[in-house]
């Protein structure tokens, strides 16, 4: 894209003297930005990130007042200025990411690189390089999209389907780079069951050479579900470290859910801007509660959907292969995930078959023929899906007797209409999961209402809104817990809400649409989760870190047992816990076997038949020592230490975030006094003391 040689002002000469005045108000801009930054930052002690966040919106106001006044006033054409004002907000999001982003990897890099807890004086420089990478494109945008005007129209091949696209689809990526960055930003991601995929697969790779973990774990290598991201891992082990390799599988499945989703959409700028609402439902409850292999299978199924439906289910010999492969990766990411595609597929499918009956009642052999050819169809698809089916089937049969657990209709109803499975690691998180509900909710009504003013017929897309139906059904019918699976509510709300930005993105027409509006208000929605997640991710990071510092006072193949007294993190100062929804804690002796290597006996995936490894009948140290996953992970934990002979040797136990009035508490008072009695205290965590490591005393070893 050409800049300001190429773009002419309203009186048809070189815009020049535009972009003087477009430089000139921006440098009034960095006056704002700067002043607003150091007030805050320096005088009010903002965390640095948010208060750049702040300046940089308050830079945006100023500059469209004063563009919108001087710059571009020849310009307005037939918006009004709230539309220009959404308009230019939407060309300043690339700007606010490449502003943020610049500023954040200095911090880093600051951290790192110089050892320098912060930026400090380098912060106005920091943001002063940001604000210079991103005036091109606010130039570019401003000129040719945000103040359009009149002259939209006559701009030739450059204002074609192309053109619209550029921005919406650049947006897209800025958006999609910005979902990334926070993975890297911090040294430990926090997730709840992350630390646990690295371990198993760890424990997998060398369990054959391990007498170790040969005695305490069994190989499992069944066709069950989950399979995918460790497979994945697997290689990424052996050339990274296991930081390093959990952000690459975090990283592809922040970049794979936007692009699958952008694949069940229209073509063009249309498509490009309602996928724009997927990023709110990126980094949702599953991806911090560390669902890997169901994030992956969201991901496949919406790839899966879009195949299917951009094939019209017409599927030759290289199709069918296809969806035959995409079909058994499912299964190999998630049970449920593969179920939803099948009904993606099939909803969307059923409708379009419906619409062509409809056309065709009143020619019977027309109609016989549309049936056969949509059975064809159909079965063509299933037959395709077959290997994941009937690998399916056989799993939920070998499961069907495992323990079911409902949570209150009207509990689920709350859960529901608040966004509550968009809500992970932060309190402030709701309000937000509120406002992406309320902003579907308008679109869909503003639609329906659209729809009946121009007859109410079925089209092929509302298959979404179906599919959105049958998941909001089963989000009340199925348990919470079921066939070994838990929290099946939240993933299917996930599922339904996706259902319904999809059906939105896909009923969207016209340049004002207001489904194109919905997804741009998801986006800053987005945006703003993004800046509140990323304060508590530092912060949990810091505890990890010291969690993880353990490794130097571990020996190398120990056994041990870790018991999170505080699995949700301290408390904070208002009393509130400091993972919310997620137990970042819970699992963080991970991090310590995997630079240490050993046996985790709390490891809860070792405890089921889906994961890399398990416990052997008879020497699972959830039924020995604890006798249930629910006393082993209570808050505190009830475990009986002296069963643990039963298992062989315990090396260690680490105690993580014991207080007072949890060791008041029947079972922490029998953790202290069974810790007293037989064991000695030998680690201290620094700074802050919340994890102390206990060996087995001389006397009691020597008796084993």
């Amino acid at each position: 894209m050409r800049l300001g040689s190429t773009i002419e002002d309203g009186r048809g000469v070189p815009g020049g003297g535009r972009l003087a005045r477009f430089a000139a108000v921006g440098g009034s801009g960095v006056v704002v930005n700067l002043a607003v930054l150091h007030g805050l930052a320096q005088g009010l002690g903002v965390p640095e990130v948010a208060a750049s966040a702040v300046a940089i919106e308050a830079s945006v106001l100023s500059n469209f007042l004063l563009h919108d006044a001087i710059t571009f006033r020849d310009r307005r054409g037939r918006h009004g200025r709230l539309a220009r004002l959404g308009r230019y907000h939407a060309v300043s999001l690339v700007g606010v990411a490449i502003q943020l982003g610049t500023f954040a990897v200095l911090a880093l890099l600051a951290r790192h690189a110089l050892g320098r807890p912060s930026l400090g004086a380098l912060r106005l420089p920091a943001q002063a390089v940001g604000i210079a990478l991103a005036f091109a494109w606010s130039w570019a945008g401003s000129a040719r999209w945000a103040w359009a005007g009149a002259g939209a129209a006559a701009r030739g091949p450059d204002g074609g389907a192309r053109g619209r696209a550029l921005l919406p689809a650049a947006l897209f990526g800025a958006l999609v780079a910005l979902h990334v960055l926070p993975i890297w930003l911090v040294r430990y991601f926090p997730t709840q069951d992350g630390p646990l995929h690295v371990e198993n697969v760890l424990a997998l790779l060398h369990h054959g050479a391990s007498p170790l973990l040969r005695g305490y774990y069994e190989a499992n290598w069944g066709a069950q579900p989950n399979w995918l991201t460790q497979a994945l891992l697997a290689p990424l082990l052996s050339i990274v470290s296991p930081l390093t390799a959990e952000k690459l599988v975090l990283s592809g499945y922040t970049v794979l859910l936007p692009i699958s989703f952008r694949a069940v959409l229209p073509r063009g700028a249309r498509g490009w801007w309602a996928s724009l609402a997927v990023f709110p439902f990126v980094h949702a409850y599953p991806f911090h509660m560390g669902f890997w292999n169901f994030c992956y299978g969201l991901a496949l199924a919406f790839l899966a959907a879009g195949f299917w439906l951009r094939t019209r289910g017409r599927l030759g010999p290289g199709r069918f292969a296809a969806l035959a492969v995409l079909s058994l990766l499912l299964y190999l990411a998630h049970s449920v995930a593969f179920a939803g595609a099948l009904l993606f597929a099939g909803a969307v499918l059923g409708l379009r078959a419906a619409r062509s009956l409809a056309r065709a009642r009143r020619h019977p052999a027309r109609r016989r023929r549309v049936a056969a050819a949509y059975a064809r169809r159909a079965a063509v698809g299933l037959a395709a899906a077959a290997p994941g089916l009937l690998l399916l089937g056989a799993w939920l049969l070998a499961h069907r007797d495992r323990v079911a657990a409902r949570i209150p209709l009207p509990e689920l109803a709350a859960k529901l209409a608040a966004g509550y499975s968009l809500v992970s690691i932060d309190r402030r998180e709701l309000p937000l999961g509120m406002a992406v509900m309320l902003v579907l909710a308008v679109a869909v009504v503003h639609a329906a209402l659209v729809r009946a003013g121009r007859g109410a017929r079925l089209r092929s897309h509302d298959g979404w809104l179906v599919a959105a139906a049958a998941f909001v059904v089963l989000y009340f019918a199925v348990p919470d817990v079921v066939a070994a699976g838990a929290h099946v509510s939240d993933r299917m709300a996930l599922l339904a809400l996706l259902c319904v930005a999809a059906w939105i993105g896909a009923a969207a027409a016209g340049p004002a649409a207001p489904a194109r509006r919905a997804a741009v208000a998801l986006a800053a929605i987005a945006v703003v989760a993004l800046g509140v997640r990323l304060d508590k991710q530092r912060e949990l990071s810091a505890y990890l870190e010291e969690y993880a510092s353990a490794s130097a006072a571990v020996e190398e193949g120990r056994v041990m047992l870790p018991l999170a007294l505080s699995p949700h993190g301290p408390l904070d100062a208002n009393g509130r816990r400091m993972g919310y929804r997620i137990k970042p804690f819970l699992h963080a002796t991970g991090w310590i076997v995997a630079a240490r290597g050993g046996v985790d006996l709390k490891n809860s995936q070792a405890n089921t038949d889906h994961c890399p490894v398990r416990f052997p009948a008879g020497r699972n140290p959830f039924h020995v020592i604890a006798g249930s996953l629910g006393r082993m992970e209570g808050v505190p934990p009830c475990v009986d230490l002296r069963g643990a002979r039963r298992l062989g040797r315990l090396d260690y136990v680490l105690v993580w975030g014991a207080t007072r009035e949890l060791l008041a508490t029947p079972c922490g008072a029998a953790l202290a006094a069974d810790l007293a009695a037989r064991y000695e205290p030998v680690w201290l965590s620094a700074p802050r003391g919340m994890l102390e490591i206990w060996r087995p005393r001389a006397a009691v070893a020597a008796v084993r």
